[in-house]
């Protein structure tokens, strides 16, 4: 069986029957998780083939290459980038020591790496609940947290915090709610349902939550690699229509554009309250400098204590970058008057601008 052989979605008894058949062979196996696992969208299952393959074959290089890119599937690539936020840990360790000064058990929600746990441990947690829905990561988080000396003091738990038994998993609700937001836009990790599902079922009545308040900022731009995210004139030929099929918003770092206002919040969110985070709408007027505008910017801010916030738009900040929305491109004169608009559901958000 070469790698790069198909296979139509098969029946479970099926690849069961199939799996059977190579059982010991570790490349069998592991092209068997490839080929058939991910045509019957089994992913975890695949993982879990490829992981008996490698034991079988700790040492073979070729086992090593084939599973390695099922192993990292769906694993992004954020994690890494946010692990050497130093900066961002040490807004996060000084909130947590200020609300664990006379300890008391954390929540940690999306554990990811187990960083956040470990900081909780260190600001003077008693105990760290972690849950990371995706098995694969909290694998590697388990192994981080024991590695570095915390595993009687962090219990980390592959399941998504909305399938958390109360008096099983968490003996009584937490005194300190943790969780990291993954998504540019705030809403896209699925926070709302999550939070809401916390405050509800988890925590202690008026336990503080870190961060408590995400302002959801914008501001009219220009986008400095324009050139790379649209088509014009190519070699004598008109490929404008393509344009149409853009991408309508991406990532980009701080120095890959220019403001052409002064930012505003078209959104404030806190998370601290009884209120669930439902559809809104909301819209700012600004003066632009004059220049292109082919976009709008849109960032966080997340607010940890009064006086601590984390802006993601800020120089030393490697986590996370702007999200840039794709706007009809128009040259601005200078001081012009526009009014920015912003839409959001309990996922997703959309902007634009009106003269």
């Amino acid at each position: 069986m070469t790698p790069n052989t198909r296979f139509p979605r098969l029946a479970e008894a099926a690849v069961d029957t199939l799996l059977a058949s190579v059982h010991g062979n570790a490349i069998a196996m592991i092209n068997c998780a490839r080929t058939l696992l991910r045509e019957n969208d089994q992913q975890e299952r695949a993982r879990a083939v490829c992981r008996e393959a490698l034991a079988l074959a700790p040492t073979n290089a070729e086992a090593q290459a084939l599973a390695r890119p099922i192993l990292s599937e769906g694993i992004g690539s954020w994690y890494f980038t946010m692990v050497l936020d130093t900066y961002r840990h040490e807004l996060y360790a000084r909130a947590l020591r200020r609300v664990l000064a006379n300890g008391g058990v954390v929540l940690d929600i999306g554990a990811g790496t187990g960083v956040f746990a470990m900081l909780a441990v260190q600001a003077g947690a008693s105990h760290v609940v972690a849950c990371e829905r995706d098995p694969e990561v909290a694998r590697a988080a388990s192994e981080i947290i024991a590695r570095n000396g915390f595993a009687d003091r962090i219990t980390l738990l592959p399941i998504d915090s909305r399938e958390l038994n109360l008096g099983r998993d968490l003996p009584e609700p937490a005194d300190v709610l943790l969780w990291d937001n993954l998504a540019n836009n705030f809403l896209g990790a699925g926070c709302a349902a999550t939070l809401a599902d916390a405050k509800a079922r988890l925590l202690k009545p008026g336990a503080p939550v870190l961060p408590g308040r995400a302002e959801l900022l914008v501001a009219p731009v220009t986008n400095l690699e324009a050139a790379q995210h649209c088509m014009g004139i190519v070699d004598g030929l008109d490929m404008t229509p393509f344009n149409a099929l853009r991408s309508t918003d991406f990532t980009l770092s701080c120095d890959k554009f220019t403001l052409r206002s002064e930012p505003v919040t078209l959104f404030d969110f806190d998370v601290t309250g009884p209120e669930p985070i439902r559809p809104d709408r909301s819209s700012a007027a600004v003066s632009l400098t004059a220049g292109q505008v082919d976009g709008i910017a849109q960032w966080l801010r997340f607010h940890l204590a009064d006086d601590i916030a984390y802006d993601t738009l800020g120089e030393e900040v490697r986590a996370f970058g702007a999200q840039y929305h794709v706007v009809d491109s128009f040259e601005a004169a200078e001081n012009q008057q526009v009014r920015l608009h912003g839409a959001h559901d309990t996922i997703d958000t959309w902007f634009w601008i009106e003269p």
